[in-house]
């Protein structure tokens, strides 16, 4: 029975993932940033994050680096207000910035 949560939760990390599509760049920052690797990012490991994606061109870090707005932006990301980045929800943040509905 063990095993069968296994692969449930091998096969939702791996539908997760499609959904998130991300960019060579994005997994070389979150690599990076990630410290402790955990798979998710702390105030201190997105600060890090936006730094390499922002030194990658990424347009939605060279602004949160522009205006130092890394606080304001943690808050947007983090929707379910615990205090950590999970990946979907840095995607959702950055997809809906994109969008033109980002704080």
């Amino acid at each position: 029975m063990r095993w069968m949560f296994f692969i449930a939760m091998f096969w939702a990390a791996a539908a997760q993932a499609q959904q998130l599509n991300p960019t060579g760049d994005e997994i070389d920052a979150f690599v990076l940033a990630d410290g402790n690797k955990d798979q998710q990012l702390s105030r201190t490991e997105f600060r890090t994050f936006v730094q390499a994606m922002a030194k990658a061109g990424q347009s939605t870090a060279r602004q949160i680096r522009f205006f130092g707005a890394y606080d304001y932006a943690f808050n947007i990301a983090d929707a379910d207000g615990n205090g950590i980045l999970t990946p979907m929800e840095m995607r959702q943040a950055d997809d809906s910035h994109r969008a033109g509905e980002g704080g």
